[in-house]
């Protein structure tokens, strides 16, 4: 069990960032659950159960870029959100493979997203 309830991530460019998620949490069983406009602006939840993501509009400067990592299930899972997150607009940070720095089985994939985020997928477990 995760110890956060959720993350928000907030743009400027909510349009092509919820575009992304879409496209590159899918591939890890998570889907988005909705979608609201706001004054402030709109505002997407991304989840596999329930709600755990918020990607949620600004307006002026970017934000500061956060590092956020998504468990995968497997391997295969990783390498699908990396193939998928750079189909939807991401650029490449590091692709599948084994990060032994961290230990003998971490198995991570990045990709900067449209904000700038350094957004991850990671298997844990053994091949």
């Amino acid at each position: 069990m995760s110890i956060f309830d959720h993350v928000s991530l907030k743009t400027t460019r909510l349009e092509e960032t919820q575009g992304f998620y879409e496209a590159a949490l899918a591939a890890l069983g998570i889907n988005k659950r909705f979608y609201v406009e706001r004054e402030e602006g709109g505002v997407a939840g991304f989840g596999r159960e329930r709600v755990e993501l918020f990607i949620g509009g600004v307006q002026g400067p970017e934000p500061t870029p956060v590092h956020v990592a998504f468990r995968a299930k497997n391997r295969e899972e990783v390498e699908e959100f990396h193939a998928a997150a750079l189909t939807a607009g991401g650029t490449d940070n590091g692709a599948p493979g084994i990060r032994p720095k961290y230990h003998e089985n971490y198995y991570a994939a990045f990709v900067i997203d449209p904000a700038g985020n350094n957004v991850e997928a990671v298997f844990q477990g053994p091949a």
